[in-house]
């Protein structure tokens, strides 16, 4: 398969936990033959905790930092890589400078909240917020929508799609052609 975005040297996918980044980025990196760099994943290796846990020992804005600089650690380097973005990474002025750069092509993958609490249910390792999911992740959409959007080179909701059917959709927009012809 050829390579997305010939001035691209990164594709990054962006969104709210539970969007589906880790799941899209892993079929995204493997059709590519590209290293995969996700958050939560590499975060976790370096700690040896879980994002939750590193939030529940060092508090919040610690985990931030920590999800920023990875973030800009992946962009800064050499390789073409496939990056999940950690939601947070959008509050920090310095990640979304670098998501509006001309070697990377983000991607904001979207989702209900109802979808997202969904997703986000199912994670054990993610820190918890609030009680309702749905809730929280609507007030992050709100708060968040604009942040993303600014940085984004494209929106694509994740709503009733398999992470195949968005990887193929992520690819043809990064303007990877079809591999079967």
């Amino acid at each position: 398969m050829s390579d997305p975005v010939p001035a691209a040297r990164h594709l990054v996918l962006i969104g709210l936990m539970g969007s589906g980044k880790t799941a899209v980025g892993r079929i995204v990196a493997n059709r590519l033959g590209r290293p995969l760099r996700d958050s939560d994943t590499d975060i976790e290796a370096r700690e040896g905790r879980t994002v939750r846990e590193l939030s529940d020992a060092a508090g919040t804005p610690a985990m931030h930092d920590l999800e920023a600089s990875h973030l800009l650690d992946a962009l800064a380097g050499a390789g073409l890589d496939v990056v999940c973005a950690a939601a947070s990474t959008i509050d920090d002025s310095r990640c979304r400078d670098a998501l509006r750069g001309s070697a990377v092509f983000a991607v904001w993958l979207t989702a209900t909240s109802a979808t997202a609490a969904a997703r986000f249910d199912d994670q054990a390792h993610r820190p918890r917020f609030g009680a309702d999911p749905a809730v929280f992740l609507a007030r992050q959409a709100a708060e968040r929508g604009p942040l993303f959007r600014s940085a984004c080179a494209v929106e694509l909701a994740t709503d009733g799609l398999t992470p195949d059917e968005l990887a193929d959709l992520v690819l043809e927009l990064a303007g990877v052609p079809d591999p079967a012809g």
